[in-house]
C-alpha cells in the first residue's frame, strides 16, 4: 500500500513465443525467466498482492513453484496479437475484483529479468509525489548511439540523406535535445485512468528513468545472451543512474 491506496502487479506470461520458445520458463542465471519478475513483486515494499496470468498449465506450474498467485486467461487472450490492456482489462474486471478505481496497477513483463524491487518502490513513489501532475509512470531509456539527428535513408536515387535534418551538417552530440525510448522495464498507473485511457501511455503519463543496462528486453537469443552478460557483471553498473 501507498498514499492509502492498494498496490496491484500483474505479471502477464502467455506460453507462445516465435523468437524463444516457452521463453517465460527458460533459464535464466539459474532459476526460470519469470521468477525474477515474481521476486521483484514479492521483495516490493508497496505490492499488497499480484498475479500471474497465463494461458500454459507449465508456465502455471512454474508460477506457483515460485509461491505466485496464477490466473488461468481464455486463449482469446494469448494470441500473437492480443493487446497486453485486454489481458488487464480481464483480469482487473475478473480476477481482481476488489481492485479500486483509485488503486495503482504494475504491469510487470517477464522478459525484463534486470528490473528490482527498488526499481518498482522508486517509480511508485515517485508517481505518488507527482500525483497532482501525473497519472502513471513509464519505464524509459536515453537515447545515445542511436539518436535520430544521426540517421540516414537512401533516396531513390541510392544515395543517403539525412532523415530528421535539413542539411549533412556536422551536429555535436552535447547540443541535441536529450531524447528517450520507451522499454519495458515498468508501468504503474491509477486504476480508473488505465481504464479509462486503455493503456498506460496519455499526456499525464510521466517517465521512471532506466540505465541503459537494465533496459534489456529478452525476446530472442541474441537478447538473452546480452541480459545473462550484464547480469552476471551487473555490479560494473550498479553505479550507474
Amino acid at each position: 500500500m501507498i498514499d492509502g491506496k492498494k498496490v496491484y502487479a500483474v505479471i502477464p506470461a502467455r506460453g507462445g513465443s516465435k523468437g524463444l520458445p516457452m521463453k517465460n520458463i527458460m533459464d535464466f542465471c539459474g532459476k526460470p525467466l519469470i521468477a525474477w519478475s515474481i521476486d521483484a513483486a514479492m521483495k516490493s515494499r508497496y505490492i499488497d498482492y499480484f498475479i500471474v496470468s497465463t494461458d500454459d498449465p507449465e508456465i502455471q506450474k512454474t508460477a506457483q513453484k515460485y509461491c505466485a498467485n496464477v490466473s488461468i486467461r481464455p486463449d482469446y487472450l494469448a494470441e500473437d496479437t492480443t493487446p497486453t490492456f485486454d489481458v488487464l482489462n480481464y483480469v482487473i474486471k475478473n480476477q481482481l475484483p476488489e481492485v479500486g478505481n483509485g488503486d495503482y496497477l504494475v504491469l510487470l513483463e517477464p522478459t525484463s529479468p534486470l528490473r528490482t524491487s527498488i526499481d518498482i518502490d522508486t517509480a511508485l513513489s515517485l508517481l505518488v509525489e507527482n500525483k497532482k501532475i501525473a497519472d502513471s509512470i513509464v519505464g524509459v531509456t536515453k537515447i545515445e548511439a542511436q539518436h535520430p539527428a544521426f540517421n540516414y535513408k537512401v533516396n531513390n536515387k541510392g544515395l543517403l540523406e539525412p532523415y530528421d535534418n535539413e542539411s549533412f551538417k556536422t551536429l555535436r552530440r552535447q547540443d541535441l535535445d536529450e531524447l528517450f525510448y520507451l522499454e519495458g522495464t515498468i508501468y504503474i498507473s491509477k486504476v480508473i485512468e488505465l481504464l479509462s485511457n486503455r493503456g498506460f501511455y496519455h499526456s499525464k503519463t510521466m517517465p521512471y528513468k532506466v540505465p541503459r543496462w537494465k533496459a534489456v528486453e529478452i525476446d530472442d537469443k541474441m537478447d538473452l545472451l546480452i541480459a545473462e552478460t550484464i547480469f552476471n557483471n551487473r555490479k560494473f553498473f550498479e553505479t550507474e543512474t
